[in-house]
């Protein structure tokens, strides 16, 4: 058995961005094909026993609320998307996938919790579909990332040689590096390598952050600094897992696909 959970905004955008010259009914339809294609790929490629797509609903949520800029600098979504997005869920229902949209949840946050729930129920695998390097904390032995447009899986090897640190580690590594492309703050003149270092010598944020005053040179001096924007983009990386979902495992399940002893995720 396995639950496939695709953050579909991630493979959507994507294809959307790649599709050549600017907005039209021509490359809307071209998105609307080749955002299908890869669902069913991605079917096809894991059989899973349940699978779900994953949409944001849009509008705020509690990391707007804790902080006002985040997502501010994100490129909107074209109106021509956005009106094709109901014909892709109203697309999926044939293909025998259950999407969900939750208002004031953030798809990031829904994905979580569902790997988590699935995780207490079963002791088969996740396969989450998504390029997203957030959800490479959440990698264990049980949670899977695959990145679609590669055809690779991202494991812990991967995550050591692209960011120096453990899965584990990874939301401390955003902390302080920060996230432009989320408007994650992090803290200012502290990249990934310098942020992996840290983390190799301390451990994990909350030690680096006790030991600032240790930490000479202008590394130290921004640390120090920025301890409050570390601590804030801790919270803006993390994942909020304990939201209801209005779902059950059976409307997951692909055909022959048996549920897991939990009733409900």
């Amino acid at each position: 058995m396995a639950l496939l959970i695709i953050d579909a905004m991630n493979v959507i955008r994507r294809i959307h961005e790649a599709v050549p010259g600017p907005d039209s009914e021509e490359k809307l339809a071209d998105t609307i094909s080749s955002s299908l294609a890869s669902f069913r790929r991605a079917l096809k490629t894991h059989r899973p026993t349940h699978a779900v797509a994953v949409f944001d609903h849009g509008g705020r949520t509690w990391k707007h609320a804790l902080y006002a800029p985040y997502q501010a600098h994100r490129k909107p979504m074209s109106e021509g998307l956005r009106d094709g997005l109901l014909r892709i869920k109203q697309a999926l229902q044939p293909l025998g996938l259950h999407w969900i949209a939750i208002e004031g949840v953030e798809a990031d946050d829904a994905i979580a919790a569902l790997a988590e729930k699935w995780c207490q129920a079963s002791a088969d695998r996740v396969i989450i579909l998504s390029t997203d390097k957030d959800f490479l904390q959440l990698l264990s032995e049980q949670v899977c990332v695959y990145d679609h447009f590669k055809g690779v899986w991202r494991d812990p090897a991967y995550v050591l040689e692209k960011f120096g640190v453990k899965p584990t580690q990874m939301g401390d590594l955003l902390a302080l590096m920060g996230d432009a492309a989320d408007g994650v703050p992090g803290v200012e003149k502290i990249g990934c390598k310098t942020a992996a270092g840290l983390l190799r010598i301390h451990g994990h944020l909350d030690r680096v952050i006790s030991n600032a005053d240790k930490v000479s040179g202008q590394v130290g001096v921004k640390l120090r600094q920025g301890i409050e924007m570390a601590r804030l983009s801790r919270q803006l990386v993390s994942f909020k897992t304990d939201m209801p979902l209005g779902l059950t495992w059976r409307m997951l399940a692909q055909p022959q696909g048996i549920a897991p002893s939990a009733s409900s995720p």
